[in-house]
């Protein structure tokens, strides 16, 4: 039996717990996460914390609709068994008849089959195993990768990880690609401040000459790390110094159980740069439908993730 149960009313015990035994654990579909995440989530529940599927939405002329928050990017259906496509299907049909649009991804272990009423689409993410040794590692990255690995190196950049998450913001901010709101710089400073109180989060940033050139933030959950926030300013592009970053990460993780996770990226050179690492592609899928009236159509693409 599948039930909608809102998040006021879900045990965030269990709910996390099956989270961390999950075949598909992740950061994003822990209840902390999410409630940093997102204003509105609810979820649904089979067969008593079997399965379950967290669902992100909002509500625009009194309608409510599912959307993929940013920082987000895979949910879907976690379980500690395989997820039948079967199952991904019912509580498809049930969403259909709960919410009126839909813009959300599953994750890597979900397989969702197509239907007449649902678009299904494939997207790509890049993941590296850190369980070998650093030579084996770096054994395996590109000939590009370890040029610039090694021209990083000579600019001899101060490495650091002492970063705050509102410097690392702050830093983004004015390198950022994205013309965003000061509420979301606001908002990613309290999500990142969420992930090291609940988890662990760790910002590693190079200095040229005292100043900034890059920093990352590696956002740990129980089996991955993410590679979740990321910037560059000219300094740091001509330095190559997200290479020195990713690079010294991975020196430091090696031979660990945990797996980073690059997140993706549908931009070809971003997608070089990961797979430049050794990192290797990982499917996942995406799923849209659309049962508003025609003149709401324009908010399909309202709190879909850039």
């Amino acid at each position: 039996m599948i039930e909608f149960v809102h998040r006021k009313d879900l045990d965030t015990g269990r709910w996390d717990e099956l989270i961390a035994q999950s075949t598909a654990e992740t950061l994003y579909p822990y209840s902390w996460y999410l409630d940093a995440a997102a204003a509105n989530w609810s979820a649904l529940v089979m067969d008593d914390y079997r399965f379950v599927m967290p669902l992100v939405w909002k509500k625009k002329y009194g309608l409510r609709y599912l959307y993929q928050p940013f920082y987000t990017q895979q949910l879907g259906v976690f379980s500690r068994e395989y997820v039948d496509p079967t199952i991904i299907a019912s509580m498809l049909a049930l969403l259909q008849k709960k919410f009126r649009f839909a813009g959300i991804n599953f994750n890597t272990k979900n397989l969702v089959g197509e239907t007449g009423s649902i678009a299904v689409y494939d997207k790509t993410n890049y993941v590296l195993d850190l369980q070998h040794s650093y030579d084996k590692l770096f054994g395996s990255f590109s000939t590009n990768a370890k040029r610039n690995i090694k021209k990083a190196y000579q600019f001899n950049e101060h490495l650091e990880k002492e970063l705050s998450c509102e410097q690392l913001v702050a830093f983004k901010k004015e390198n950022d690609v994205i013309k965003r709101s000061e509420e979301e710089y606001q908002w990613l400073v309290y999500l990142l401040e969420t992930i090291k109180k609940n988890s662990s989060g760790v910002v590693y940033a190079s200095r040229d000459k005292g100043a900034i050139s890059a920093a990352a933030f590696f956002g740990f959950s129980k089996s991955r790390a993410i590679y979740l926030v990321s910037a560059s300013d000219g300094q740091g592009k001509k330095n190559r110094s997200m290479f020195k970053l990713v690079d010294a990460f991975v020196r430091d993780q090696a031979r660990t159980e945990m797996i980073l996770d690059f997140e993706g990226s549908n931009i070809p050179s971003v997608a070089r740069f990961f797979a430049g690492f050794g990192a290797k592609p990982e499917i996942y899928q995406g799923i849209s439908f659309n049962r508003l009236p025609l003149f709401l159509n324009k908010i399909r693409t309202h709190g879909r993730q850039a």
